[in-house]
């Protein structure tokens, strides 16, 4: 059996409201450990956990975990000190980390730490400056809880906690690392990717799948959805000037993943996009993308350059699949020169004279949608 405690920084932090938190972030650890999970207490603030096996890298993979400390349970202070000499290698340079979280023991952390270290002094160095080891102690529940090592988790407000949203997902670095950030705010997520097979490989269609697995370690359950938009941009390359074609496939893009939204019930569309990055993600072209949804529309990574988006690839586990070649669909019959401070009376001008094609064959592809679940 193994035993944890786990600390939790903003669940703490939120006054009458923290039960909500607190059971979503429950509910997200019995998703996550599953069958090995044995029991699951909440001491306020602090979580106690015991598992069946080592559960260490799921609770990594928790939104709402700050810190991870696999316990041992120890009766007495008395004990503790023969317990650490049974453990620790004789001579080594130690120090303490003590709290006493329940006040009916009779001695303080203060007073706690200083019995250990008399008791212990001539087995080993303490040392506060530069000790090879840190021997963490809570006294909580009439018991002692030691453990010797600390792992930090991904913090951060638990999944499902702050509402549903809706990823228009790429198979490229920007889009992963944007889902990753708004799950940390507490998002859940459901994924939305927009292809052109055959006219594009089905390359990116298997790496988008791929993304989405690994996303879902920390999302706790995804939905994916595909759309074949290859139709409506034949159509609208041949109906609307070659400069303008990004901005009228982001616009579809957006009203279909709206009407996702609206049938699953989520709150937001979340993308990837990042200010200058390319020549569709300017100020006046954002706003022109945006007039064609009353959604809200978040990016996480509007200030991000492309070198903090790919490190941040990295710690999640996307860059190595995100770096893969593919083919974009948005890059389909794009000019050399595009609009980049499109004029949104012009871009509805044109849209007005043609509207009742697209919403045809925007119909056509939403009803023609793909779902793949995820547990």
């Amino acid at each position: 059996m193994k035993k944890y405690l786990l600390g939790t920084s903003e669940i703490i932090l939120k006054g009458k409201n923290r039960h909500y938190f607190e059971r979503i972030f429950i509910n997200n650890l019995k998703t996550k450990i599953g069958f090995k999970l044995e029991k699951i207490e909440n001491w306020g603030g602090i979580f106690y956990l015991e598992a069946k096996e080592d559960v260490l890298e799921d609770l990594k993979k928790v939104f709402g975990v700050k810190t991870i400390k696999e316990v041992e349970e120890v009766k007495t202070l008395e004990e503790i000190i023969d317990f650490l000499k049974a453990k620790i290698e004789r001579g080594l340079r130690l120090d303490f980390e003590v709290k006493r979280s329940d006040k009916d023991y009779s001695l303080n952390s203060f007073e706690i730490k200083q019995k250990i270290i008399n008791e212990l002094k001539n087995y080993f160095v303490i040392d506060f400056k530069k000790p090879e080891r840190i021997v963490y102690i809570l006294y909580k529940k009439k018991k002692f809880w030691v453990s010797f090592e600390k792992y930090f988790g991904l913090d951060g407000l638990p999944v499902g906690s702050s509402g549903k949203g809706i990823v228009l997902l790429s198979a490229g670095f920007d889009s992963p690392v944007a889902s990753f950030l708004s799950m940390k705010r507490g998002l859940k997520l459901y994924f939305v990717h927009f292809h052109s097979y055959p006219q594009t490989g089905l390359n990116s269609l298997e790496k988008v799948k791929k993304l989405v697995r690994i996303l879902n370690e920390y999302n706790l359950g995804s939905k994916l959805f595909f759309l074949n938009i290859l139709e409506l941009q034949k159509f609208y390359f041949l109906n609307v000037p070659k400069k303008f074609l990004v901005i009228f496939y982001r616009r579809s893009m957006f009203r279909l993943a709206e009407r996702i939204k609206e049938e699953i019930g989520a709150d937001v569309l979340i993308t990837g996009e990042s200010l200058g990055q390319v020549a569709s993600q300017t100020i006046k072209n954002l706003k022109v993308i945006d007039e064609a949804v009353t959604s809200l529309v978040l990016r996480p990574l509007i200030t991000f350059n492309k070198e903090e988006i790919i490190e941040l690839a990295k710690k999640i586990g996307t860059a190595e699949i995100s770096k893969e070649p593919y083919d974009d669909c948005c890059s389909l019959f794009i000019p050399h020169r595009v609009e980049t401070r499109a004029n949104l009376e012009k871009i509805l001008k044109i849209e007005n004279e043609i509207k009742d094609r697209i919403k045809e064959l925007e119909d056509e592809i939403y009803k023609n949608k793909e779902i793949i679940v995820y547990n």
